[in-house]
């Protein structure tokens, strides 16, 4: 029995080493074969296969560097066409209606320029918190517009489908809010449903009625700029089928 268990201890010892010799032969066979797929295998085509890899580590290096490179100017351009937009509108001012036809279609061409540099998918936008009205082409009363008078517009976010269109006239001392549900379509559309309006004067609800009425929102651009002060804001642009441009300052 022993010198049945020494010779077992002896094979299986010699069988470790044919094992071990296998392995380190089947590696330097892959590396022949990886090798020879580019020069074949001798001294100096190792030479020239590192020179190689290197080579290709330089090139991929170089790709990256142009990848980032584009991704800089093309965040750089969208920049730049976002703060002219809202420069223009600033200048004309937001209710687009008491604009000239000309000065309406210039906001336009300048929105449209930025679809290109939008999120595939501004529709699917997460939207939260308060967002500001820059300019507004609709000759209804979502421009701010209500006879000489020009509020300010802010839509309110509360959940994944509520929000508040609201209209603040004297520094809010009198409010006009406009609830409505709005629903995802695609991947650029949104439908908005109307609920119901409240009419509040200083501070104090003073009428609240029903709502009807539903519209689209199709977007042009949808997406984070920064402004050339570092100010960082999402920007969205909407058709409705008037223009929107509404932002939320971070």
């Amino acid at each position: 029995a022993i010198a049945y268990t020494a010779c077992s201890y002896s094979f299986i010892m010699l069988m470790n080493k044919v094992f071990s010799s296998s392995i380190i032969l089947l590696s330097v066979a892959a590396q022949a074969t990886l090798v020879s797929g580019f020069t074949g295998f001798s001294p100096a085509s190792l030479a020239t296969s590192r020179s190689y890899v290197l080579q290709q580590s330089v090139i991929s290096a170089e790709d990256t560097d142009a990848k980032t490179t584009l991704k800089i100017g093309n965040d750089e351009e969208r920049n730049n066409i976002a703060e002219k937009l809202l420069t223009t509108c600033a200048g004309y001012g937001q209710v687009g209606s008491k604009l000239t036809e000309e000065e309406r279609s210039i906001i336009d061409d300048i929105a449209a320029s930025l679809g290109s540099s939008s999120s595939p998918s501004p529709a699917k936008i997460e939207l939260s918190g308060k967002h500001e009205l820059i300019y507004s082409a609709s000759p209804s009363a979502s421009s701010g517009a209500l006879g000489p008078l020009t509020g300010k517009v802010t839509q309110s976010f509360l959940d994944e489908a509520m929000f508040i269109n609201r209209v603040e006239f004297f520094a809010g001392a009198f409010k006009i809010e406009l609830y409505a549900e709005r629903k995802v379509l695609d991947d650029t559309r949104i439908r908005v449903k109307f609920k119901e309006t409240v009419i509040s004067v200083l501070g104090k609800e003073v009428k609240r009625f029903e709502a009807k009425g539903s519209g689209i929102w199709d977007y042009v651009f949808a997406g984070s700029i920064t402004k050339p002060s570092g100010e960082k804001m999402l920007l969205r642009v909407m058709k409705t089928p008037s223009t929107f441009v509404i932002v939320q300052r971070e």
